[in-house]
């Protein structure tokens, strides 16, 4: 998990705490840039492991019910399998290339766009529905091998609900992935469950238990672990930091990156 959907869960919970003490400069819209640093490694049922570091950038423009961002990572790609990403961010091994020596991939990943819609709690008796719809544009040079050279799209349903300082929620998503020439991709189904919640009015802290279905007959579903913790420094920064543990070959085995969101308006 990277990437656009990473990005959405680290700063799960967050939004709110900030949009609070937000005061809007172009009417009720908020432009926030967010630069960061992920890593993950995993072996994918490979022999050798595959160490992914990202750096992140984004730009995102929000008001109460919309937002619409747009990201792409640089990346640095360490290992034997040849390990690409879809719309979500989420790792595919579309080759395990276990008779060739490991090597190392650099360059500008794919352009992530995603647009989300929330329905506000008050007209649901106190639930909160969040529409999400993601684009992965094949912007990537296919000579790098950093991307499947074609399009991802996918869409997702988040279901909040706060109990005070609690705020548990459900995410089920799908992705629509394009198959390049002489491999085979699958679609895949996503399910988070997990909680947000405020520690003080300055920190959140957020913690789910994350699925994604086989997305190649070379590895299994992916089971994993997530946690994060966001410092709202101001109405302005907010500094989250996060880590997962993955339960199957489907996920990497680790990941951790820290991500800075800074309003610019």
């Amino acid at each position: 998990m990277a990437a656009c959907l990473l990005l959405a869960a680290a700063l799960h919970g967050t939004d709110a705490a900030a949009q609070e003490t937000q005061k809007p400069l172009l009417g009720d819209w908020h432009l926030t840039g967010t630069a960061g640093v992920l890593y993950s490694d995993g072996n994918y049922g490979t022999p050798i492991n595959t160490d992914v570091l990202l750096g992140l950038s984004s730009l995102s423009l929000s008001d109460d019910d919309f937002k619409f961002t747009a990201s792409i990572p640089y990346m640095r790609i360490s290992g034997r399998g040849l390990v690409v990403f879809d719309a979500n961010g989420n790792p595919i091994l579309i080759n395990r290339r276990t008779n060739l020596p490991p090597d190392v991939r650099t360059g500008w990943g794919d352009l992530m766009l995603s647009a989300s819609y929330t329905v506000p709690a008050a007209i649901l008796s106190g639930f909160e529905v969040r529409m999400t719809g993601v684009a992965k544009v094949p912007t990537a040079p296919a000579r790098r091998r950093l991307s499947t050279g074609e399009a991802d799209f996918g869409a997702s349903v988040d279901v909040s609900r706060q109990f005070g300082a609690w705020t548990p929620f459900v995410t089920g998503g799908y992705m629509y992935r394009g198959e390049p020439a002489g491999f085979t991709i699958y679609d895949t189904t996503s399910m988070s469950v997990g909680t947000s919640v405020e520690l003080r009015d300055d920190l959140v802290a957020t913690a789910s238990y994350d699925f994604d279905s086989a997305d190649s007959p070379l590895v299994p579903a992916g089971h994993g672990l997530f946690g994060s913790l966001s410092w709202i420094r101001s109405d302005r920064v907010t500094l989250t930091g996060y880590a997962t543990v993955g339960l199957s070959a489907g996920s990497p085995d680790v990941g951790a990156g820290l991500l800075l969101s800074y309003g610019l308006n």
